[in-house]
């Protein structure tokens, strides 16, 4: 009986070496496998923080040029107001220089007017004179003449103003 019992014993023992064996081979396995998974699980984590980062260098680069964009809209701007100052200035400039003009107009009117002026003035003082000379001449004769008739009077003066002048 002990020698059947230790051949079992044996075919046991030998049956729960393979189970060991198989168990600590699965257990590779799985320890292989465990490994390859938090490897895959690490290399997709590791993809996405990739795709996260290209991700977020994009938005910088993006809020960059928006930046830069609003700094040259400023700029657009701060020059549109500076030209339109530019050209109202250039327009008071033309307004002004029409006034010049108009004012120097008025001036050569006035010194033409001046001119005229003096002239009639120069022309009435000769006129006055003449009519002094005239008196002058006329008063003698109008007293030695007061009996006679208009008529000779009037001849005589006639006569005067052609001898004078």
């Amino acid at each position: 009986v002990s020698t059947q019992s230790t051949g079992e014993n044996k075919k046991l023992l030998m049956k729960n070496k393979c189970l060991l064996m198989k168990h600590k081979f699965l257990l590779m396995k799985h320890k292989i496998l465990l490994k390859k998974k938090i490897l895959l699980e690490n290399k997709k984590l590791l993809m996405k923080n990739k795709c996260l980062l290209m991700k977020h260098k994009f938005l910088l680069m993006k809020h960059k040029i928006l930046l830069e964009n609003k700094k040259l809209l400023m700029k657009n701007k701060i020059l549109l107001k500076h030209k339109i100052l530019l050209t109202k200035h250039r327009i008071l400039l033309m307004k002004h220089k029409i006034l010049l003009m108009r004012h120097r107009i008025l001036l050569m009117k006035n010194k033409i007017l001046l001119m005229k002026n003096r002239h009639l003035l120069i022309k009435n003082k000769i006129l006055l004179m003449r009519h002094k000379i005239l008196l002058m001449i006329l008063m003698p004769n109008l007293m030695t003449n007061m009996c006679q008739p208009k008529q000779n009077l009037r001849l005589r003066v006639i006569h005067h103003r052609t001898n004078l002048f």
